[in-house]
């Protein structure tokens, strides 16, 4: 199992609206590093499925 990801910078999360995550679909406050729009539990489920990416790793 891959490292958690640390997300606890506030560029991490948009309070103005909810867009839907790039992996399941459901809404989600929280961006990744590169401004997408994803859960960080299906963040890190993603890295641990691919591990040789970078993706969502700042």
């Amino acid at each position: 199992m891959a490292a958690l990801l640390d997300w606890r910078d506030n560029r991490h999360f948009d309070p103005h609206r909810d867009l839907p995550c790039v992996l399941c679909g459901r809404p989600t406050p929280m961006r990744s590093h590169d401004r997408e729009p994803v859960h960080k539990v299906c963040a890190e489920d993603w890295c641990d499925q691919n591990p040789n990416s970078n993706r969502f790793h700042s």
